[in-house]
């Protein structure tokens, strides 16, 4: 309220200078021009006086206050480009964004030579869905301003949003190297690598991120997921206990899980096993949860504990093919025929094109001395999928047909 006052009182003083110089005008000159001169310095002091108005109204939120009085001085002086840009703001801020895209448009063809403003008409031409536009207004800002990286960011955004995922990726990779310490780049830069599985790539970009605001836990997040698709198990497995070790980081079932993956991949089934025990113990509810750990013990070969497992993940998931495999596995380990059999039974009834079931299924009746039913399973398995190498040796036949391991 301060700063209002205060412009209102520039108001009052700047019309009476002008006013004064008016009326020296008019007493030392009659003519015409002098006049039309005069009133049109008063016109403008007028109107840029209105516009710090508009401006002050802007900062403090009072969007219809702000609107009016950028009106009010484009009505003065259609050529204040400051009101055009006010009022802009004011209907992007109001979500009419075709308005405010003719607004900078006038804005910045009175001064087409600022990056700020050229950006700005960039944003509310995407927000009107003007991609073309938008793009071209992007560029346009970054070759005003080269250290305008928030109008590279915007226009790798434009792109992907047109579709143009690789145009994108090159575009910000090209200027990555003059991007000095950008968080936003780098992350974006992230992200497009990880939409075209370029992992590693990924990785490096969301390292640098992450370098440059190690209190962000979003982007190592991002970046122990991009190294453990990078099959980079090792590094992903210390980002994620960095992670998970943080005192201000919520439990996530997710980090721990991904770290029994990481660890199970390295061959380290026991260190595995505790990560999907704090897994399943965040969400315990979770089929998944106790596959995972079921799958960790039986690399372990503790198998008993390894059925346990598999059987809490089939109570909460009767239709999950992998927890019915796992059980039905760690059943027959342990000398459990009769009982992996009534649940494989059941099993293939209900998923008869499940190769692995019905190779469970076919050495379970072997086990018990069926051989024809063995057979038959191990048919239907090849039946199901004649390039499987696990049901193509069950069937005595040498690895898959097309010599692939699928």
């Amino acid at each position: 309220m301060k700063n209002m006052k205060k412009m209102k009182k520039w108001m009052i003083i700047a019309a009476a200078v002008v006013l004064g110089a008016l009326a020296g005008c008019q007493q030392g000159s009659t003519s015409k021009e002098a006049r039309a001169s005069a009133y049109q310095r008063w016109y403008r002091t007028r109107a840029t006086v209105s516009c710090g108005l508009a401006s002050e109204y802007l900062k403090t939120g009072q969007l219809d206050q702000a609107e009016k009085k950028a009106k009010e001085t484009i009505a003065q002086d259609a050529e204040c480009t400051d009101a055009h840009v006010v009022l802009g703001k004011v209907y992007i801020e109001n979500g009419q964004y075709l308005l405010a895209t003719n607004e900078l448009t006038i804005a910045c063809r009175q001064k087409g030579d600022s990056s700020d403003m050229v950006y700005l008409l960039g944003v509310a031409q995407e927000k009107a869905g003007r991609f073309d536009e938008a793009l071209a207004s992007y560029r346009r800002a970054r070759q005003l301003d080269g250290a305008n990286v928030d109008a590279v960011i915007a226009a790798g955004e434009v792109l992907v949003q047109m579709d143009r995922v690789e145009e994108a990726q090159e575009y910000i990779e090209f200027n990555l190297q003059t991007a000095g310490d950008s968080l936003g780049i780098y992350e974006l830069a992230g992200r497009l690598a990880m939409m075209r599985k370029e992992y590693a790539t990924a990785a490096d970009r969301y390292q640098r991120a992450s370098d440059l605001d190690i209190k962000n836990s979003c982007y190592l997040e991002a970046l122990a997921q991009a190294r453990f698709l990078a099959g980079q198990y090792e590094q992903a497995a210390e980002t994620l206990t960095t992670l998970s070790g943080k005192g201000d980081y919520p439990k996530a079932a997710w980090v721990h899980t991904m770290l029994g993956d990481c660890l199970l991949a390295m061959d380290h089934p026991a260190e595995a096993c505790d990560a999907y025990y704090r897994a399943k113990d965040i969400t315990p509810d979770s089929a998944q949860a106790w596959t995972n750990l079921a799958k960790a013990l039986l690399a372990c070969r503790e198998t008993a504990r390894a059925a346990a497992a598999a059987r809490e993940a089939v109570k909460l998931q009767a239709d999950s093919t992998e927890a019915i495999g796992l059980l039905g596995y760690t059943l027959l380990s342990n000398g459990q025929v009769e009982e992996a059999m009534e649940v494989l039974i059941g099993a293939v009834r209900n998923h008869p094109s499940d190769v692995t079931l019905q190779c469970l299924l076919g050495r379970a009746h072997e086990l018990s001395g069926d051989e024809v039913q063995a057979e038959r399973c191990y048919a239907a398995a090849l039946d199901s999928n004649p390039r499987s190498p696990l049901a193509r040796e069950l069937a005595g036949l040498e690895g898959p047909s097309d010599g692939s391991r699928n």
